[in-house]
């Protein structure tokens, strides 16, 4: 029902939500948000997948201030699921990305100590 595929911006979301009071509707929402975080993840879009994360604790928040009912168990089991592995993902992505600024960061920190100790020794 919500296709994130580009037809809907980061900046939209926070209308969309206020909108959305279809509990089957919500969790497309959800499902939908983990999707695109999940791509703004893998373009190393890490404000925009902030910004998807807020909007979608929002609507989680939202969704489960009432209980699930026994006939969307089944529904909102496999949106968890999907959720968390998709989650998973991220937290891998973000780990990645962060181990590849670290070992960026201690090569620029080599590279001006090998600057400083070459100017040391000039003098």
């Amino acid at each position: 029902m919500f296709a994130m595929d580009g037809a809907v911006s980061v900046n939209d979301t926070p209308s969309i939500l206020s909108s959305v009071t279809d509990r089957t509707a919500q969790l497309e929402l959800i499902q939908a948000l983990t999707r695109k975080m999940l791509q703004m993840a893998e373009e190393q879009s890490w404000e925009n997948v902030s910004k998807l994360e807020s909007e979608r604790s929002h609507l989680i928040y939202s969704f489960f201030e009432t209980k699930p009912s026994v006939a969307e168990a089944e529904l909102v089991a496999s949106v968890i699921f999907e959720v968390l592995a998709i989650d998973k993902r991220i937290v891998a992505l973000s780990a990645s990305e962060q181990h590849k600024m670290l070992e960026s960061s201690q090569k620029i920190n080599r590279g001006k100590q090998a600057s400083k100790a070459y100017g040391i020794s000039k003098e």
